[in-house]
């Protein structure tokens, strides 16, 4: 989801979104990224994925998520061990603005592919297709919650070491 933040090898173990929905269609979200890590594996390649990372998360990243209708009210990084986490807060103007999210008149929804699954959510899991499902909600509903996990990683190394050189 976060993607359009971090550089082509940046891989995110896990993503939560909390969502809530103002009876407007106006809201407030906080995309949770859960053990970013690097695919490269020698430390200098590591170590420039991770000032990569971190350049775009502080400069790029509010502009990406502005064109698309939705605004970064908060945002922090920490590590626990020997993970490193990211936490945006934003507002969005309408329930379209938030990227994957499909909503139609009756439901809203959010499409899972075989290679992640989901560690939990306040929707229903349904099958969808041979390779997906989905975690739908009612189209009133006012709170969506979800975490999904990818299933496996590529060879990669945390960037919670890089990150505690910061603090």
């Amino acid at each position: 989801a976060v993607l359009i933040f971090l550089p082509g090898c940046i891989v995110i173990r896990s993503t939560e979104h909390r969502i809530s929905v103002n009876d407007d269609g106006t809201g407030e979200a906080v995309l949770r990224l859960i053990d970013l890590r690097s695919d490269e594996m020698a430390d200098s390649l590591v170590e420039r994925d991770f000032r990569i990372m971190m350049s775009s998360y502080e400069k790029e990243g509010a502009a990406e998520f502005s064109r698309q209708g939705r605004t970064i009210t908060a945002k922090k990084m920490y590590t626990r061990a020997d993970t490193l986490y990211a936490e945006i807060a934003y507002a969005f103007e309408n329930l379209q603005a938030i990227e994957g999210l499909h909503v139609t008149d009756t439901e809203i929804y959010v499409i899972v592919s075989a290679t992640r699954h989901v560690v939990r959510t306040n929707g229903q899991v349904q099958p969808w297709t041979a390779d997906a499902q989905r975690i739908v909600w009612k189209r009133d509903a006012r709170r969506l919650l979800y975490q999904i996990t990818e299933n496996s990683l590529p060879s990669s190394s945390s960037l919670a070491r890089y990150y505690r050189t910061l603090e």
